[in-house]
């Protein structure tokens, strides 16, 4: 008996796939990988506050503000790579423009909880 011939669909002409998937994965790249570039400058900044205080008599708060700060930016990130790896499938369009605009949302997070730190 012989086997019928396989005949395989091109991916970008199935209905299920998103062509237009890669706009919003790339604007929010374009928009979050200089956010959080500043961001990450002003971290790596940040320690500097504490040097009217020094690190073990600093207040609680800005203590808070500069352990939280790294770690929203890290979280921007994570929705930012997440928004990249959504499948180009028309189901996942909603989830991608949730993660792209909540990895901006983070990265503004980031940048106001520099912004304002408490005083020593």
């Amino acid at each position: 008996m012989r086997n019928a011939p396989r005949t395989t669909i091109p991916l970008y002409t199935l209905p299920d796939v998103d062509s237009k998937a890669w706009v919003t994965s790339a604007l929010a790249a374009v928009v979050m990988l200089p956010l959080l570039a500043f961001d990450l400058m002003f971290i790596g900044l940040s320690p500097m506050a504490t040097d009217s205080c020094g690190p073990d008599h600093c207040s609680a708060a800005l203590n808070h503000a500069l352990l939280a700060a790294p770690i929203v930016w890290l979280v921007a990130l994570a929705l930012l790579i997440t928004t990249w790896a959504l499948p180009s499938r028309k189901r996942f369009r909603e989830p991608r423009v949730i993660t792209a605009l909540l990895s901006a949302a983070a990265g503004l997070a980031c940048l106001s909880i520099l912004a304002n730190l408490p005083t020593g």
